[in-house]
């Protein structure tokens, strides 16, 4: 886990830039009633969870991990939100919701294991 402290203040703040962006594009689509922007929000969310679970499974020292598990889990949810915002398939957002709760789960246990 010592491995993730040494990921540069330039990729942990893109990541935060990220989902900052995401919460700010979901109410602003809410509030307007403005699809676009949670077009926007949805693509936003796949790249914040490929960005993220590729620097945990990266960073993670042993493949069967919870850390390097829950990377992977948000890899494939970020992958299958991408495909599903453009082929509108509600099964890929379920998959994608799911992969990426999964992968959250994977990585709290990963520090709670740490501590």
């Amino acid at each position: 886990m010592h491995s993730l402290e040494s990921v540069p203040e330039s990729v942990q703040r893109s990541i935060v830039f990220g989902i900052l962006l995401y919460f700010t594009l979901i109410v602003y689509a809410e509030i307007a009633n403005e699809p676009l922007a949670g077009f926007a929000a949805d693509i936003v969310f796949a790249f914040v969870a490929i960005t993220v679970g590729v620097l945990l499974f990266t960073r993670a020292s042993d493949r069967l991990s919870p850390l390097s598990a829950g990377g992977l889990c948000l890899l494939v949810g970020g992958i299958a939100q991408l495909i599903a915002v453009f082929t509108g398939e509600l099964l890929l957002h379920a998959v994608a919701s799911m992969a990426v709760f999964v992968g959250i789960g994977l990585y709290i246990l990963a520090v709670w294991l740490e501590t």
